[in-house]
């Protein structure tokens, strides 16, 4: 998921990488670091989000990803666990 122009993204796009991340505005403002209120005006687009922003989201996607194909990794060796009895 990457925004068209990194330096301006879209509240089409940021709403888009919401869904994707399966995130609502509460859980998006605070990995942003953001308030409610200010995410809430990237989406409606009265502030335009900054470039740190976009990379941000990106990164976010980023990482993401990479937990979804490592988990479907796990899921497919089926991984035998040792467990050792603690006295």
């Amino acid at each position: 998921m990457f925004f068209i122009d990194i330096d301006n993204p879209q509240p089409e796009e940021i709403k888009k990488w919401m869904k994707v991340n399966n995130l609502n505005i509460e859980t998006s403002s605070e990995i942003l670091a953001l308030s409610k209120r200010q995410f809430s005006r990237f989406l409606s687009g009265e502030t335009k989000a900054k470039r740190v922003h976009s990379l941000a989201m990106q990164m976010i996607w980023l990482v993401n990803e990479n937990k979804r194909e490592f988990d479907k990794k796990i899921v497919k060796k089926k991984v035998k666990k040792i467990s050792i009895p603690i006295r």
